[in-house]
């Protein structure tokens, strides 16, 4: 239809052209009119089909033209494609290598290293030492000084006459003896100096003592400063290494133009940032350092994570402020010296001699005679020294010591406060970090379950945060070191295990009360990925689980094992069937021999031989195969390293109960079916007698109408009993409670 409109307009446009034309059409014969009208189609026919070849050119151009558009679209879209995809693959290859390394040890709640680092003696000279070797020198001179003094004197008289009635005896005398000074500055007022120096050397000491823990404090300073900073460094370039990365894929997504500038910026001025961070944290230490440290402490093994979280009790920290003895000691110390300086004798003068003299009357004759003689003098003193005068200098130094005495509690206690701040800062950034690690666990869940929402880009964009906020937390435990190393060196104590207590950081903001172990059967580890199942576990705070996977689920189990022990969930193997007690020990150790390679944490056993129809008639015979089960479980977990734990009833006999705990690592009392708290506590009473460090209670949420009634019994279990673990039997019951929890139904 449309070429059939294109070639009539091609008719009309030339038949008609103009007006003159027209009236020509009309003015000719009808002959003439046929010849004209022949040539006329055949021109119109000429016309249209040039006309048509026309569009048709004009049609193929145009689709040509759309057909290399599409083309060339569709190869920027292949392109863009890839890139995307390429950056998701690398972003996803570097959130893999993150999360496979090894999780951080469990807090250290050891002191050991701490008492060692603070207990450390350092070799650098003060003046108390100073004084201590010239009080010793002086010691020493004294001691060799009797009073003995070897004398000598010359007598010349002048000739008489010059006053007068003179009389000359003698024209000259020599003489040439020896002299004991028994009082003053001789044997006995030596002797008093001698007590005056001990004093001040025993004063010196103690200042020594005092000033050894300010040269401590110098080095340890150092060293704490260095021990945070390597920490620090190891956290800031992992953190740089997560926004270069971020920076490499924004600047690609921005030449793709679908990343704004603006963000480009910032993370290109935080990586610039970051870089001058590195650059003002270089990890240095100069060679007195290394010298003085012990070598262990500058072993790149010892990381910051060895020295505890601690906090400091404020009461004792006062308490060892006041009962401090040096200054009483010091004051004593003072007052012996001042009565020895202030010697009664010290101004009297009793001095015996021996002399040689010659003598000579006149020009011609020398007389020589020896002599024994003693002197003696003392003072005439209208008003001499009392005690009056050795109190007023006491009083003196008592008044220094109550003036340094207070002005370092307000020192101390402005050091505390300063720790507190810091402990507090350290608590609020703890809690931000908890904040992340659960926005990075819901995405990871969100990675495994290969849900849509995952972003990779905002992973990364998390673990920065996290990695910023652990840098912080660094420092701020650094600060609350070297506060507590300031502290230490106001108190008379030689380990700051006397004043601070641990830690445990895991512990703030738990969900959940004690320490939790959770029974997984083979029918649930079977219908639940592996994923799925560490997501619940950590949701739900379990630190250790005890799963029996069916020998069908070997090759689950073993990647189980492996990605629970990555997020710090032990794994222990359960062996929950009752017919082991008759195929025996060794049928047993064929069936974990299937588990061989795999590295879980223990084995558990959950045989129950007093279900057995006829366990009351045969209890003797059914308790001997179970125990001799257990022994050859301790064989095999002796031989491999690992732990050994069991299930048991709470109403097995004392002899019974003994036994177990004597072989296993860790029991777990089943306390179901009657969750009444004085019940279970007057029943596992034989079992925390045996042992309240192995004794783990098991409880069953199929016991308890909903979460809230479950958590709150465990709480007061835990607060009633000797133990802080619990375990929940099982998976299906918990998830189970956490349903009727949520829709109310029973």
């Amino acid at each position: 239809m449309l070429l059939l409109y294109v070639d009539r307009y091609i008719q009309y446009a030339c038949l008609f052209s103009d007006k003159k034309q027209i009236l020509f059409w009309y003015n000719i014969s009808v002959a003439e009119r046929r010849k004209i009208g022949i040539m006329k189609k055949m021109a119109a026919i000429r016309l249209k089909r040039m006309g048509m070849l026309g569009i048709l050119v004009i049609c193929l151009a145009v689709i040509f033209q759309e057909a290399m558009a599409q083309k060339q679209a569709y190869q920027y879209s292949v392109a863009d494609t890839l890139n995307l995809k390429s950056i998701a693959r690398e972003v996803d290859s570097l959130l893999s290598e993150y999360l496979a390394r090894p999780v951080a040890s469990k807090t250290v709640t050891d002191t050991a290293l701490l008492r060692i680092l603070f207990s450390q003696k350092f070799d650098q000279n003060n003046q108390a030492d100073a004084f201590i070797e010239l009080y010793t020198r002086q010691i020493e001179y004294l001691k060799a000084d009797l009073g003995l003094r070897l004398g000598g004197n010359y007598t010349e008289n002048f000739k008489p006459g010059i006053i007068s009635d003179e009389d000359l005896t003698y024209l000259r005398r020599i003489y040439l003896g020896i002299e004991w000074d028994i009082l003053n500055s001789g044997l006995f007022a030596n002797r008093a100096k001698i007590k005056s120096l001990e004093k001040q050397n025993e004063i010196a000491r103690l200042k020594y003592q005092q000033e050894n823990k300010q040269n401590s404090y110098l080095y340890l300073y150092a060293y704490i400063t260095y021990l945070f900073k390597k920490e620090k460094t190891n956290l800031l370039l992992r953190r740089k290494e997560v926004v270069d990365e971020q920076v490499k894929i924004a600047r690609m997504m921005y030449l793709m133009r679908i990343y704004p500038w603006e963000n480009l910026i910032d993370l290109e001025s935080k990586a610039g940032e970051l870089s001058a961070l590195l650059a003002d944290n270089q990890v240095y230490y100069n060679q007195r350092l290394r010298e003085e440290m012990p070598a262990f402490f500058m072993d790149d093994a010892l990381m910051y994570d060895f020295l505890p979280l601690f906090s400091i009790d404020p009461q004792k920290m006062i308490e060892h402020f006041n009962q401090s003895q040096t200054s009483e000691q010091v004051r004593q110390l003072e007052l012996d010296r001042y009565k020895a300086d202030y010697w009664k004798w010290n101004d009297y003068v009793l001095r015996p001699f021996v002399r040689f003299n010659m003598l000579q009357p006149d020009a011609y004759s020398i007389k020589n005679y020896a002599s024994v003689g003693l002197s003696a003098s003392m003072p005439i003193k209208f008003k001499s020294r009392s005690q009056s005068e050795i109190e007023a200098r006491l009083k003196i130094v008592e008044n220094e010591q109550e003036i340094n005495q207070f002005a370092s509690g307000n020192e101390l206690l402005n050091h505390y406060y300063e720790f507190q701040f810091k402990k507090t800062q350290y608590t609020s950034f703890y809690f931000k970090k908890l904040k992340i690690e659960e926005r990075l666990r819901k995405e990871m869940v969100m990675r495994d379950f290969n849900d849509e929402g995952f972003s990779p880009l905002r992973v990364l964009q998390i673990l920065e945060e996290k990695l910023a906020v652990e840098s912080e937390l660094v420092d701020l435990k650094k600060d609350m070191y070297l506060k507590l190393l300031k502290i230490f060196t106001y108190l008379d104590v030689d380990d700051p295990n006397a004043f601070i207590t641990v830690m445990d950081p895991s512990e703030m903001g738990k969900r959940y009360d004690g320490y939790r172990y959770l029974y997984i059967w083979s029918e649930y580890f079977s219908k639940m990925t592996n994923e799925h199942i560490i997501a619940f576990l950590q949701n739900n705070e379990i630190r250790e689980v005890i799963v029996s996977p069916g020998t069908e689920n070997i090759n689950k189990f073993r990647d189980f094992v492996f990605k629970a022990q990555n997020e710090g969930i032990k794994t222990h193997l359960m062996i929950g069937e009752n017919r082991m007690l008759e195929r025996g020990p060794e049928a047993m150790r064929e069936w974990l021999a299937r588990f061989s390679d795999i590295n879980f944490r223990g084995i558990h056993l959950d045989i129950e031989p007093h279900t057995l129809p006829d366990f009351r008639n045969q209890r003797e015979k059914y308790m001997q195969q179970y125990l001799a089960l257990l022994n050859e479980s301790r064989n095999i977990c002796n031989s491999r390293g690992i732990l050994l734990s069991a299930s048991i009833p709470m109403h097995y006999e004392e002899s019974e109960v003994n036994q177990i705990y004597a072989i296993c690592d860790k029991v777990f009392v089943m306390a179901y079916e009657k969750p009444d708290l004085d019940f279970i506590i007057r029943k596992i009473a034989q079992e925390i007698q045996a042992g309240h460090d192995k004794t783990i209670i098991a409880l069953s949420p199929d016991d308890f109408a909903d979460r809230l009634s479950l958590e709150s019994f465990i709480s007061r279990l835990l607060n009633a009993s000797m133990t802080s673990e619990i375990a929940i039997h099982d998976l299906r019951r918990l998830i189970l409670i956490d349903e009727r929890s949520v829709y109310k139904v029973r």
